[in-house]
């Protein structure tokens, strides 16, 4: 794996020069002291009418820092008494004393500043003035007046960047004891001043609410009483507190807060599957959704099916006309209609969920023989065909909107740049690497890799963006009514966003966050893809877990190796016979995988967590773990024993 990794890095050696995310601002190293003795030695200060992602900044540095030091830090406007170290947060009239004005800031850009006597936490914010009402424990009224995940934060950025920097907090995951703050009663502060920004520009996942955020980061199904469990044990103030809707909200909050910690947002670029609204609008009538139906043009549908096409025809000039006048109106009112995928300054066209395209003879024509016979999931067998259909949209919108985007996935048999013309200049495309999570199908993944690099060889000046499928084998288990052995991957984690940055993609949509482990890299990398795996997993399982750090990441490297070793699946796989990605069976995952062998090795090291985690807390994450993942591997074992006797 690691000499893949260098091949990798040694085949496309010279970076971009604006893949550097961090710059010295200062050179002069200062030291401040924030506490003594467990009591405030400086004060927060905002200006008198703080943009609401300042205001929050604010709350958030008071609150961490009550947990660091014990002490109360007052937040003040700018024409109030300060005492002590003056924390600047967000822009103010002092701020531009020292030069530091809003207009220096590039798109998610922030500044960490220390000075004499003050630090200045500040970046890029929406000018927005709204009241911010900080809880952790909100209604949707509080929810509503927090920022949202596409505003520009940069001074949110500068706050949780300085506590992660400077006073090693860290937020493993959302739960009740998934956040480390190391207590510090008298907190001094030393560091040299820097700006910079995340480096991915778009960071993303699917889950359409955030108190949905540990249903894509854990293994059990939605609503089995293993979920429930765990969750019962991870949210235990919660499940005190408040039941029904308000649980709901309360936890939603807390799981926003994660999210924001980790900076996730950014710069919204939305790809997704983006017709099936046409059919409810051009199609025909559907039963409560009368009123979005314009008029049947069954001339824009995929030719050669009986009944309802599973696709539109690409070549039809009123369609092509059509969805350039929906970008459009987006661009200029902000309408968009059903299944539209839109937002900020880009408006989605990808076709739906298959290959079955139209079989008229103009479509007929863009066919070649390219790919014809591949059995890789991720081909140019349509390439040329759907993306002259994004040539010719993004042509029309380019002319009245020179400045917006037209976005479109290289996925299935669309995966590979065209060959008979070049990308229009406002076409985005978000790269589909389907095999990310499929490390062990050696074949495809290395296929993947080539089409991933030759995006770049094609484009070299181009902005290109990636949707990972960390929701395998996660996905298809549930669909198949198995458990599946865990995928653990950290270390093809650490490979793959070295590639990202080798090859420049800055942006992310995650279908899926992978579990926790894989969640909690995801977000350190997207910020930060220098970060060495290997440390961060270390720092993990040691912060988390204390004396029983070494038996639970030994659990973690077990079935990572297991599940990352082509030489632990059937032999067609470990052989590379077959081509084509594979996902995991119940076969595979309890026959090969999570073997008895393995298992029992597995149990081994839960027994000796458990037996050597010493605080409350250290024994209630080995229990969490405990519940999520291993509970739900022995009943996955157990379920297979059963079908087998069958």
């Amino acid at each position: 794996m690691r000499t893949l990794t260098a091949n990798l890095l040694l085949a496309f050696a010279p970076l971009a020069a604006h893949a550097a995310i961090c710059r010295a601002d200062s050179p002069e190293l200062v030291a401040l002291t924030l506490a003594r003795d467990g009591k405030p030695a400086a004060t927060i200060v905002t200006a008198q009418q703080p943009t609401r992602a300042a205001q929050f900044a604010a709350y958030e540095l008071q609150w961490h820092l009550k947990q660091i030091t014990g002490g109360d830090f007052r937040i003040v406007t700018e024409d109030q008494p300060i005492d002590g170290v003056a924390i600047l947060v967000g822009d103010s009239g002092r701020a531009h004393a020292l030069k530091i004005h809003p207009e220096q800031f590039a798109k998610q850009e922030y500044l960490i500043r220390f000075a004499p006597d003050t630090l200045v936490l500040a970046g890029r914010d929406k000018d927005d003035r709204g009241a911010v009402q900080y809880t952790h424990t909100p209604d949707q009224q509080a929810l509503n007046t927090w920022p949202g995940i596409w505003d520009e934060q940069g001074t949110m950025y500068a706050v949780y960047d300085f506590l992660e920097r400077y006073c090693s907090v860290r937020w493993f995951n959302p739960t009740q004891f998934g956040t480390d703050c190391p207590k510090q009663p008298t907190l001094t502060v030393t560091g040299h001043s820097l700006r910079r920004e995340p480096f991915m520009k778009y960071r993303y996942a699917a889950y359409p609410a955030s108190e949905n955020y540990d249903r894509y980061t854990g293994l059990w199904p939605s609503g089995s009483e293993g979920l429930q469990a765990w969750e019962a044990a991870a949210y235990p103030q919660l499940h005190r507190q408040f039941d029904g809707q308000k649980y709901t909200l309360a936890k939603r909050g807390w799981n926003t807060l994660f999210r924001m910690r980790h900076r996730e947002g950014g710069e919204i670029c939305p790809g997704n599957h983006s017709l099936y609204g046409y059919y409810r609008r051009f199609w025909a009538e559907e039963k409560g959704q009368e009123h979005w139906f314009e008029g049947k043009h069954a001339d824009w549908f995929a030719q050669g099916y009986e009944g309802r096409p599973p696709q539109m025809c690409y070549t039809s000039r009123g369609l092509v006309e059509q969805v350039a006048r929906d970008a459009c109106e987006f661009f200029e009112t902000g309408k968009s209609y059903p299944g539209a995928q839109a937002g900020g300054d880009c408006f989605c066209v990808e076709p739906m969920d298959n290959s079955q395209f139209c079989k008229c003879d103009h479509c007929r024509r863009w066919l070649t023989d390219r790919d014809a016979d591949s059995p890789m999931f991720t081909n140019g067998r349509h390439s040329d065909y759907f993306f002259q259909f994004v040539n010719e949209v993004a042509k029309i919108v380019g002319k009245k909107h020179p400045n917006k985007h037209i976005v479109c996935l290289a996925y299935m048999t669309h995966g590979a740049p065209p060959e008979r013309f070049r990308l229009e200049p406002n076409v985005l495309v978000q790269y589909c690497f389907a095999c990310n999570r499929l490390n062990y199908d050696r074949v495809s993944y290395e296929h993947e890799i080539d089409l991933l690099k030759q995006w770049r060889r094609e484009y070299p000046e181009r902005t290109l963006y990636l949707w990972l499928y960390d929701t395998f084998p996660v996905e298809v288990a549930n669909n198949g009514k198995f458990h599946c052995f865990p995928g653990f991957f950290a270390q093809a984690i650490g490979e793959q966003f070295n590639l990202f940055r080798q090859y420049d993609y800055r942006g992310v949509f995650h279908c899926g966050y992978g579990q926790e482990v894989e969640a909690y890299l995801t977000y350190r990398l997207m910020d930060d893809p220098t970060l060495d795996v290997n440390a961060l997993l270390d720092e993990y399982f040691a912060r988390l877990y204390g004396p029983a750090a070494e038996p639970m990441l030994a659990f973690y490297r077990t079935v990572e190796q297991a599940y990352g070793d082509p030489a632990s699946y059937p032999e067609s796989i470990a052989t590379g016979k077959l081509e084509g990605h594979h996902h995991q069976t119940e076969e595979m995952a309890w026959g090969y995988l999570g073997n008895g062998k393995r298992m029992a090795a597995l149990a081994r090291l839960m027994a000796a967590a458990k037996d050597t985690a010493q605080t409350p807390e250290q024994k209630q994450r080995v229990a969490l773990f405990e519940l999520g993942t291993w509970e739900y591997m022995k009943a996955g074992r157990e379920l297979y024993l059963e079908h087998a006797k069958t």
